[in-house]
């Protein structure tokens, strides 16, 4: 299985507000939420001590922004779907999966022509072609190899490390507590990635 593996440049801070905006409009009719997403899209970043409003893009990091980037990117899920690809993705991430070496570069094709109309660019040393079955990639926090997906080697890195924040030698706190909180860790992160091979 051939694989695209797409990356855009910038995603959230490049969005184009105004048509954003004409998406949230032609999905909601309440005013006053239009004003408040609009407000929203409109915050000023203060930085070191000066304040500025960005022309493009959404607050990165905020509860709303997956939202809007996902609303952002739908059309392009369609679109895809319609000619036939089978594209997983979550806000700017996504693979599509394909048959062949010329699908996937048909498939990028696609993409590409949609994300210059959609005011975006592809990451041009992130966006790569991937041979599944000689080559793993990354996605969502997974490694895939051909049929089997694993923890990538980041994400157990991190998990490493918050154990090992939760157990340092002298922590002044009773074991029942340290148990708990290692519990609520592990419990998170082996539910994350039960679909592990």
């Amino acid at each position: 299985m051939f694989v695209v593996d797409a990356d855009l440049q910038s995603y959230f801070d490049t969005i184009p507000k105004d048509r954003l905006m004409q998406l949230v409009q032609a999905k909601i009719s309440d005013s006053r939420l239009l004003a408040l997403i609009q407000s929203f899209l409109d915050q000023s970043i203060l930085e070191e001590l000066s304040a500025w409003t960005p022309e493009a893009g959404v607050p990165q990091g905020a509860v709303l922004s997956p939202l809007l980037s996902n609303l952002y990117l739908s059309e392009l899920d369609h679109r895809m779907a319609e000619l036939g690809y089978e594209m997983v993705r979550y806000c700017d991430d996504f693979v599509i999966l394909c048959g062949s070496q010329g699908e996937a570069e048909s498939a990028l094709e696609e993409v590409k022509r949609f994300v210059t109309s959609a005011g975006l660019t592809i990451h041009p040393e992130k966006t790569r072609f991937v041979d599944s079955r000689e080559t793993s990639f990354d996605f969502l926090g997974y490694s895939f190899r051909w049929k089997f997906r694993f923890p990538r080697a980041k994400s157990r890195r991190k998990m490493v490390d918050r154990i090992r924040q939760l157990t340092p030698r002298k922590s002044g706190q009773s074991m029942t507590q340290t148990i708990a909180e290692i519990n609520a860790v592990t419990t998170g992160w082996f539910t994350y990635f039960r679909h592990s091979n």
